[in-house]
């Protein structure tokens, strides 16, 4: 039987997956996909061109449904994974058609890689991750559970970069560094040495602003869960 695709979050990313899904024929055939739709907890600032099937707060998974959580945030993108899991949400790997991906790249379970995408010999790209267009992941590169690369972004040879963690637009991460958890990467930024967990960095080179926002601020709202 068919399987049917849950985009949840149908954001702007939400909304670049199933457009990216439409431009994928042999994924979708090798997946025996017939049916994308999208569930999401706000109203989405542009409507989707998939029918949106209700809110990822009661949705119940089907039989025949695989899940993309396509949410950018990651902080928020791991509550939601949390939450669909604990409901018995089986996720979905989706790698674009026009992507080069190594035969022995290891990809976790629900992670995205969009169009244009390179990733070279042995990298390891973990659960649910978000690689966008043009990013290019050197060899022997590791990038964490939850992260985010942006558009464009250049993750060089043997980088270790932990679990959620966000690099903007185009930043450039030097072989053989490491980005501790849930660092934020600005965009533009070349990462010319190690970035502590929770640390926040612009700039060429790049330099310290402010630690990550931490446990205890406000949670994000609905509008957030779209984005």
């Amino acid at each position: 039987m068919a399987d049917r695709v849950v985009i949840a979050g149908a954001g702007g990313f939400g909304r670049g997956v199933l457009a990216w899904l439409a431009g994928s024929p042999l994924h979708r055939t090798r997946h025996d996909i017939d049916d994308v739709v999208f569930i999401d907890d706000g109203t989405p600032a542009v409507a989707p061109d998939a029918p949106v099937v209700g809110t990822i707060a009661d949705y119940a998974p089907r039989p025949q449904d695989v899940v993309i959580c396509a949410i950018g945030v990651p902080e928020v993108r791991r509550r939601v994974v949390e939450s669909l899991a604990a409901r018995g949400a089986t996720f979905h790997t989706f790698v674009d058609d026009r992507a080069v991906v190594a035969p022995d790249v290891d990809l976790g379970v629900g992670a995205v890689v969009c169009p244009g995408v390179v990733v070279s010999a042995n990298a390891r790209i973990g659960a649910h991750v978000h690689v966008n267009f043009n990013c290019s992941v050197g060899h022997d590169a590791t990038i964490g559970a939850l992260s985010t690369l942006s558009p464009s972004v250049d993750v060089m040879g043997e980088v270790r970069i932990g679990e959620a963690v966000f690099l903007g637009g185009s930043a450039v991460v030097l072989p053989r560094l490491t980005i501790g958890p849930t660092a934020t990467i600005g965009a533009g930024a070349v990462v010319v040495r190690d970035v502590p967990a929770g640390r926040t960095v612009v700039g060429n080179p790049a330099h310290e602003i402010a630690p990550r926002p931490g446990p205890g601020l406000p949670r994000p709202t609905a509008q957030d869960v779209s984005a």
